[in-house]
């Protein structure tokens, strides 16, 4: 079912064409990428966790739902993939690992000074240290814009090949992302916004 959605999102996340002097189609869709009623989009849009993004495509305008955190369980050999590509960065600790994720500029992390937000507060990794053994890699996936995200303190290393795009964010998220596994495969992830005291709720709820 997952192949299937990803297979979806390359026919939906084409590059955005010219408007068409006809109006076009406006189409609404569930987190899972199944079209809905715009009336069923606009309740589930009510309830808190969920957030939406807008594409408008060269053959429809498509409105498609996400929740801003979602859980989840790796299978053991996406589990041992991801400890793979861990330990090309740096040591595994055989604890936590903590994926912070950049997508690369867009309307929500547009900046031009250094980034105040607070996942990159001094504490935030001292937290997560206090908590539990750890990893936590900082991938991004465009690198436009990476340089008011302390490159010079934080190793950012680039998504090989959208292998942690492919498995955890579904979608372009608005600003960064964030993913929490436990030693067993579990995870939680915050797709776009979020900050530094939710992930160390999620490591709180994992470990």
């Amino acid at each position: 079912m997952r192949n299937t959605f990803i297979c979806f999102l390359g026919i939906i996340l084409m590059p955005i064409s010219i408007l068409n002097a006809q109006a076009k189609p406006e189409n609404y869709y569930n987190s899972s990428f199944e079209k809905i009623a715009k009336t069923e989009f606009q309740n589930l849009l009510k309830q808190d966790n969920y957030r939406f993004n807008k594409y408008d495509l060269k053959e429809q305008i498509a409105n498609i739902l996400y929740q801003r955190k979602t859980k989840g369980k790796l299978s053991p050999q996406e589990h041992n993939l991801v400890i793979k590509h861990l330990k090309e960065i740096e040591p595994y600790k055989n604890g936590i690992i903590i994926i912070i994720y950049y997508p690369g500029k867009d309307g929500c992390n547009q900046i031009n000074t250094p980034s105040r937000w607070n996942i990159f507060d001094r504490d935030f990794v001292k937290k997560a240290n206090r908590l539990t053994i750890n990893n936590v890699l900082w991938i991004y996936k465009n690198d436009e814009e990476l340089k008011y995200y302390y490159p010079e303190k934080i190793n950012w290393v680039k998504d090989k090949k959208n292998f942690f795009e492919n498995l955890f964010f579904d979608m372009h998220y608005p600003c960064f992302s964030s993913t929490t596994i436990d030693r067993e495969g579990n995870y939680i992830s915050n797709l776009g916004e979020f900050g530094k005291y939710e992930v160390i709720d999620d490591i709180k709820t994992l470990k």
